[in-house]
């Protein structure tokens, strides 16, 4: 291959411009940031994602902060500066009212973002901590959150129903998208 940084170029694709923001609601946006860490863990857990993982997430803290999308942007920066950049970016949403009042309710810890993305340390303490910064109640997060952080330690056969249920869930709310193409061969 002549240009083998391809392999790892990284862009939004759910969410790329300003005008893609009025899909989706804050919910639906905030669900979409915890399954991205939850796959960025699980592929940090496995060495033939180790490398791509930590490519995604240079690229995710390229801009230094998440203070509005860009087009540029791959999809975890650009949700991020939707829950925690810019509160303008929120009046763009389905739910607008709702969106803002959200928001005020649920700061995301950026910095734990940045350290989490920087070192990929402490995963289960980083996941628990997003779980409740974003607002997710799903008991099905909680217990794939559980097998993700102690992937390591599981077995085969709870390995494979954790990787798979990931890959159901980025199937169905992140389509297309880097993480979810990664996941999927990891799953092969």
């Amino acid at each position: 291959m002549l240009t083998p940084f391809l392999k790892y170029v990284s862009e939004g694709k759910v969410i790329r411009r300003h005008s893609d923001l009025q899909r989706f609601t804050f919910p639906e946006v905030t669900e979409r940031v915890y399954l991205s860490f939850l796959a960025l863990c699980l592929m940090n857990s496995n060495s033939a994602t180790k490398m791509f993982t930590k490519t995604y997430a240079d690229q995710t803290l390229m801009y230094g902060g998440f203070d509005r999308v860009r087009m540029t942007a791959n999809d975890l920066h650009n949700m991020l500066a939707i829950v925690s950049g810019d509160p303008e970016i929120t009046k763009k949403l389905a739910n607008k009212d709702q969106a803002q009042a959200m928001r005020q309710r649920q700061p995301v810890p950026i910095m734990a973002v940045r350290r989490y993305l920087r070192t990929f340390e402490e995963p289960y303490k980083f996941l628990t901590q997003m779980e409740r910064a974003l607002g997710i109640r799903d008991s099905n997060y909680r217990n794939l959150r559980r097998a993700i952080a102690d992937y390591r330690n599981l077995n085969d056969k709870v390995k494979t129903q954790a990787t798979n249920k990931l890959l159901q869930l980025l199937k169905s709310k992140l389509p297309g998208t880097d993480l979810h193409r990664q996941i999927q061969n990891l799953a092969r």
